[in-house]
């Protein structure tokens, strides 16, 4: 009785697909390895960041992703289950803290700005702002 596993006697010869292909290892292109003195030249100092510049700019980051969060959770609590206390109360939140978030950029833009403006001005000798 023949097993299950002999070859079927009209059985063609299968191709092996990865033979119109040849040795891919050889026919890649090789990239040279990076040696590290060479990495070790290219590296860059750290760069100093004002601290208030970078704790207005977190604080913005946390308040636009509470607004934005607030305001998608408000909107699918009132259609999806209808609850309109819930959702409303999350959607005033998350639009209260997208307007801080606005005021507090703007409030650190015009601050930086008018520093640029004043220090113009008395760093020129001339008093008349000339926009």
């Amino acid at each position: 009785m023949p097993s299950d596993f002999d070859a079927w006697p009209d059985e063609p010869a299968e191709d092996d697909p990865e033979d119109r292909w040849g040795d891919p290892e050889s026919d890649l292109v090789t990239v040279p390895a990076v040696g590290e003195s060479e990495a070790e030249e290219d590296e860059e100092e750290p760069v100093e960041i004002d601290s208030e510049l970078a704790s207005t700019f977190w604080a913005v980051v946390v308040l636009v992703n509470v607004g934005v969060a607030g305001i998608s959770l408000g909107a699918m609590f009132i259609y999806f289950r209808g609850n309109h206390l819930l959702g409303g109360g999350a959607a005033v939140v998350g639009a209260l803290a997208l307007f801080r978030a606005y005021y507090t950029y703007r409030g650190f833009r015009d601050e930086t700005d008018s520093d640029d403006t004043d220090d113009d001005n008395h760093g020129s000798g001339d008093s008349t702002n000339r926009n």
